[in-house]
């Protein structure tokens, strides 16, 4: 049996088992006292004619609220309390005075207290439920205690008589309690729903605009009428790589913008190769690679991946912006501090940084993404003085080689 959903709908199709449930408990409870009920009853005919129709309208209620999996029809809901409150009346005509209470021949009581139940459960308002439930004890009430015999029975009947509201009062706190903590639920997976969708959507115009950041940096290089000619063969072929990655982004929503540095089949990825994929396609740059202090130092393929689109921007910055005569990439390591990082130095422009707030490629594409795989981001700029940029990373366990 699959567990019922924690939804407005399962809500209702547990509160209707309970309430089929206590009905046929109570039907299965006079089963077994049949026998012993007949042989007592004052008027065997009334006796059995009441109870199969009630049984028939039982069998029927339940059939049709199966079939809609919800007891949510306040016709049913008063028919029921009709059959009910007319089998109270019709009681003290099949039992004697000494069977009014504490016997299954006056089975009224024990099976009416399901009504007063279902009346919590099928109507939404109170004075529905107060019409419903009030004429159940006070015929209840009315009709058994005149004919109990001692004060002992009528404290019974009194105490008997209160069941029928407490039946409902805690039908109604348990049934709406549940239908509002299913309703929360609702809006709240409706919520995560969106949320996810709008997550979606951003990371999907995140990774447009990381893609559109690299060509436009790379247009307006192809646009300049002075282009070098020693610059035209790098950058076209930067140019076909860039368009094959907006054509890859194209085809497949979730491809990676980012280029990704050679990789074994899930393993750890050698800090230098990440460096080599990324200063791939910047010929045309005053390079210095300085990376053997960092030979030995690996990380996952994830952090490699971000590291290289992380550097790539950083020099195709440098290209754009700087007018650099020397450009210096140097990677190093500390094992036993627990750290790698990589600097990429520059004897440019420069620029004022509590002045020229970040632009889009050190903001997030170098920064942002750094900073989801532990890898922190530190710029020093003066105008006129350079650029350098440290990307500092934790040298882990599953790091090393």
């Amino acid at each position: 049996m699959r567990p019922l959903p924690t939804t407005p709908a399962g809500v209702e199709i547990c509160a209707l088992a309970f309430f089929l449930g206590v009905r046929a408990v109570a039907l299965l409870q006079l089963a077994v006292a049949l026998p012993t009920a007949l042989r007592d009853t004052t008027s065997p005919t009334l006796f059995i004619a009441l109870l199969t129709g009630y049984a028939a309208e039982s069998a029927v209620l339940a059939t049709a609220t199966v079939r809609a999996r919800c007891y949510r029809s306040r016709a049913w809901g008063w028919a029921d309390a009709v059959v009910a409150v007319a089998v109270l009346l019709a009681q003290p005509a099949f039992i004697t005075r000494a069977d009014a209470t504490g016997s299954w021949t006056a089975w009224g009581f024990a099976l009416t207290l399901d009504s007063a139940a279902g009346a919590a459960i099928v109507f939404r308002r109170r004075r529905e439920v107060v019409a419903a439930v009030a004429p159940l004890s006070g015929v209840y009430l009315a009709t058994m205690f005149p004919v109990a015999i001692g004060a002992s029975a009528r404290i019974t009947v009194v105490s008997n008589t209160f069941a029928y509201v407490g039946f409902a009062v805690l039908a109604r706190l348990l049934v709406g309690y549940l239908r509002r903590l299913a309703l929360d639920a609702e809006i709240a997976r409706d919520a995560a729903a969106a949320g996810a969708a709008q997550g979606a959507r951003l990371r999907h115009l995140q990774a447009q605009r990381l893609l559109l950041h690299d060509n436009i940096g790379l247009l307006r290089l192809l646009a300049q009428p002075d282009l070098p000619p020693e610059l035209a063969g790098p950058l076209r072929g930067q140019a076909l790589e860039l368009a094959n990655r907006v054509r890859r982004f194209l085809d497949d929503l979730h491809t990676e913008p980012a280029p990704r540095p050679p990789a074994g089949p899930g393993g750890p990825v050698p800090l230098t190769d990440a460096v080599y994929a990324a200063v791939d396609g910047f010929g045309d740059l005053p390079l210095e690679l300085s990376v053997d202090l960092a030979a030995d130092v690996h990380v996952v393929p994830a952090a490699a991946a971000a590291l290289t689109g992380a550097l790539a921007t950083l020099l195709a910055n440098v290209r754009l912006h700087a007018d650099a005569r020397l450009v210096v990439v140097h990677a190093d390591a500390d094992e036993l501090a627990g750290w790698w990082e990589v600097t990429v130095h520059d004897d440019g422009r420069g620029f004022d940084p509590a002045v020229t707030p970040l632009g889009f490629g050190l903001r997030e594409q170098v920064t942002g993404v750094l900073t989801r795989h532990d890898v922190s981001t530190l710029i020093g700029s003066e105008p006129g003085d350079g650029t350098s940029v440290t990307l500092r990373g934790p040298w882990t366990e599953r790091g090393r080689s």
